[in-house]
């Protein structure tokens, strides 16, 4: 995984690859602990709940 700080101060994970386990899993699912691989701060995103509620206040 890694995690995105974005500009709305809140954090997000996303995904880089499966682990073994989950590659050979039909459903890919991994039951092991999340690995953070890298983090960085996103310089000019929010969030999506952050810009769904910007969207609904328009």
């Amino acid at each position: 995984y890694e995690v995105i700080h974005f500009v709305c101060h809140h954090s997000g994970r996303r995904l880089i690859s499966h682990c073994h386990f989950a590659r050979n899993d039909p459903e890919h699912v991994c039951r092991g602990p999340w690995s953070i691989v890298r983090e960085w701060a996103s310089a000019n995103q929010v969030c999506f709940d952050c810009q769904r509620a910007i969207f609904e206040r328009r």
